[in-house]
Parts: structure tokens; C-alpha cells; sequence
């Protein structure tokens, strides 16, 4: 039986076949040469990070411990006179390895034709992580020892750059800033409690390449790598690292995981002579002022953040954030104790995960459902109109 990829190659016409067969030997020779350079890279700097065994006990089923995930349409559903997208949220509550609750909540939202296609998708999203912040609130209003949430407090920074200044034709919020400044207050307040740990499984940061640049005072020994493949490379399993092992402060791990790229932006690209410490600086104000401008919040709110890396499995290791003065040792023996070795994830962010994945072809099942009721209700008189309005914005292409 022939796998999804081969029957997928096979229905490209033959010479196209050989053309990709091509390019994917010369994608392998080049891919062999950046991984070589890079594995020696990361020799060099394995001796600099120190980590540490994860402890070990029983403890960990004594905790209560609250997952709580979310997900939205992966596209909007694009007709005629409207677009339209749907979002849920949920949490399961564990003791031990035990369910004892579990619940959820949903939401839609509409948007004229006529709004930017991008800025729905991002709105959509900020929706979605307002409802699953919703739920977090709900959850530490019970007897739990820790929330535990998908992704960072505060990583919702490209949603907000695009929707802050542009109205989102969403009830209860005239532009993108006031959902924005929303999601972000309940963010503090999460972070703030001192009993949740956002669970990060895309890092797509580069303390680790900032930090480098700041302290050999250039960008040559950069490892061109997010922290997450360094990590999954430098991190043995069973063990964890801590950022403020490396840099001055924990929450200095925003401005490092913008260090590089400005640097960059001002020695190699504007060619301006100014020192290491005054484009970290520089840094700094600019992080201080994007905080303030995109979220509404000032950088002393946030400050308290930390961040560390754990690995649990043979998968690559993955970052937590935490409130600074959040004991880190409880968690660390559950996510090691009570994982999916086949993710390296903690069971119950899994688990949630899965509950509340909002399926694909979903968003047009229920535009369509939209569509159903209004055919019979007796006071929409014209349905060729009510036909029209639903019908597809591309008319060769039904909406998967």
C-alpha cells in the first residue's frame, strides 16, 4: 500500500517527478553542509550551559493540577456577504493521573466582506486565547495547585501589531487595541496568581544567539538556531536549564531574544559605530516601549516572567513560563513523572489538547448550519437572496 507521500508524488506528471527528484538531492547536500557546521557550533558552546537533574518523587500525585487549551478555525469560512470563524476553550482538572473535571465553551465570530482577510485570522486568534485566558481565571477560583496553558502569558505580539490599529467589526470591541489590552490584562492576572506555567511547544526565540552576540561582540559565533534546537541538542533527558544561569536576570530573556536581530540591524545593516552596551540599550528601550504601545501594559508588570527548558523524553525538550518567584522544583518532578514520551509533553496539555481541536471542515458546518436555520425561519421571506448572501467567494472551490 503506497504512503500519503508517495501517492501524492505519483499524481505530478513524470518529468515534474524527476525534477522535484532533483531538487531534493541538492536540498540534501546542502542540508548535510549547514548541519555539519552547526553540530560543531553547538560543541563549542555545550560546556557553557549548565543543567540539571530533574528531581524525582511522589509527590506529584498528590497535585491538582488544571490543563487548559484552545483552538480556532484554521481558516475563516470566505462567502459572498460575510466571513465568519469559531473558536473553543476547555480545561481538564487531574489528581494525580485522575480526571476529576472537566469543561467548555465555544465562540464565533462574523466580519464584513469587505475587512482584511489577514486581520480576521488574527483577530480570531486573540479571540480564541481571550476565551482560554477565561477559563484559566475559572480554574484557579478552584482548589487546584497550578493552571498549566498553551504557550507564553504574553506571545501574542504579531496579533497585536496587526490588529491594534484597525477596526475588527466585532461586537463589544470598536478596533484590534481594546481586544488586544484584554487578552494582556488577563494575562497578568494569570501570571501574577503565582500558580500557572504556560507550557511554550513552538520556540521560536533566540536568547541563546542574543546572548552570544552581547558577549563575543558580534554575530560570527551565532549558532543560527532557535533555543529549542539548541536545547534539544545541549539537554540530556531527565534534565532542565535555567536561563538566569546565562544572563544577568530571568526577564532578560526578552531583550535577548531580541538582541541579535537589532544588532544586526544597526552595525551590519546602518554600518553606525556604537558600542555593545548602548545597542543593548537600545534594546531594552525598544522592548520598554513595543510592551507599552502593543499591549498596553508597561514592562514592570511583566518582569516578573521566567522561563526554563525541561526535557522529559527522547522528543525535544520544552519551554515553561512562570512568575519569577513561582518554586519551579513540583512541577519539574510532574512533568517528568506524568508526560507523553511520544510528544515530551505533559499528559494533560495533551490530553486537553485533543479534546478541544476544532476539526477542519468544522467552520463551514456551521456557517452552513447559519445558512439552515434561516431557510426555515418563516420571516426571511426571500431565500434566493439568503441563497446569495452564503454563497462561496470562489465558486470552483468548496471550503474544506
Amino acid at each position: 500500500m503506497q504512503s500519503q507521500e508517495e501517492t501524492s508524488w505519483m499524481k505530478l506528471p513524470s518529468q515534474l517527478q524527476h525534477e522535484f527528484f532533483r531538487d531534493a538531492e541538492k536540498e540534501a547536500e546542502k542540508v548535510k553542509k549547514g548541519l555539519t557546521r552547526r553540530l560543531q557550533k553547538l560543541d563549542t558552546f555545550k560546556k557553557l550551559v549548565k543543567s540539571n537533574a530533574i528531581p524525582k518523587d511522589d509527590e506529584w500525585k498528590k497535585l491538582r493540577i488544571a490543563a487548559v487549551d484552545g483552538s480556532n478555525s484554521p481558516a475563516t469560512s470566505e462567502r459572498l456577504g460575510v466571513r465568519y470563524g469559531a473558536y473553543a476553550a476547555g480545561y481538564m482538572i487531574f489528581e494525580g493521573s485522575k480526571v476529576i473535571d472537566e469543561g467548555y465553551r465555544s465562540g464565533s465570530f462574523s466580519q464584513d466582506q469587505i475587512t482584511d482577510r489577514d486581520v480576521a485570522q488574527k483577530t480570531l486568534s486573540l479571540l480564541r486565547m481571550g476565551l482560554e485566558r477565561d477559563v484559566a481565571l475559572h480554574c484557579l477560583e478552584e482548589d487546584i495547585d497550578y493552571v498549566l496553558i498553551d504557550g507564553s502569558f504574553f506571545g501574542f505580539r504579531a496579533e497585536a501589531i496587526a490588529i491594534n490599529d484597525r477596526e475588527i467589526g466585532i461586537e463589544g470591541y470598536e478596533d484590534g487595541k481594546e481586544l488586544t489590552r484584554e487578552v494582556a490584562e488577563k494575562s497578568w492576572n494569570l501570571m501574577k496568581s503565582r500558580k500557572v506555567a504556560g507550557v511554550i511547544k513552538r520556540t521560536r526565540t533566540s536568547v541563546i544567539d542574543g546572548w552570544i552576540t552581547k558577549e563575543y561582540g558580534n554575530t560570527n559565533a551565532c549558532m543560527n538556531m532557535n533555543d529549542k534546537y539548541i536545547m534539544t541538542y545541549l539537554l540530556p533527558i531527565g534534565y532542565w536549564f535555567d536561563f538566569g544561569t546565562l544572563i544577568e536576570k530571568r526577564f532578560y530573556h526578552n531583550y535577548y531574544a531580541r538582541f541579535r536581530t537589532i544588532y544586526r540591524q544597526i552595525v551590519e545593516r546602518e554600518k553606525k559605530q556604537l558600542s555593545i552596551e548602548e545597542i543593548f540599550d537600545k534594546t531594552m528601550n525598544d522592548f520598554e516601549h513595543s510592551t507599552h504601545r502593543l499591549l498596553g501594559l508597561t514592562s514592570k508588570l511583566i518582569r516578573p516572567s521566567a522561563r526554563y527548558f525541561t526535557r522529559c523524553s527522547a522528543s525535544p525538550p520544552f519551554e515553561f513560563e512562570v512568575h519569577e518567584d513561582v518554586d519551579i522544583m513540583p512541577l519539574l518532578s510532574y512533568f517528568m513523572s506524568f508526560h507523553n514520551p511520544a510528544t515530551g509533553l505533559p499528559w494533560p496539555i495533551d490530553l486537553i489538547d485533543a479534546n478541544v481541536s476544532v476539526p477542519r471542515g468544522f467552520t463551514k458546518e456551521f456557517v452552513d448550519e447559519v445558512q439552515a436555520r434561516l431557510l426555515h425561519d418563516p420571516e426571511m421571506s426571500d431565500k434566493l437572496k439568503l441563497m446569495e448572501f452564503f454563497s462561496y467567494l470562489n465558486p470552483q472551490k468548496e471550503e474544506e
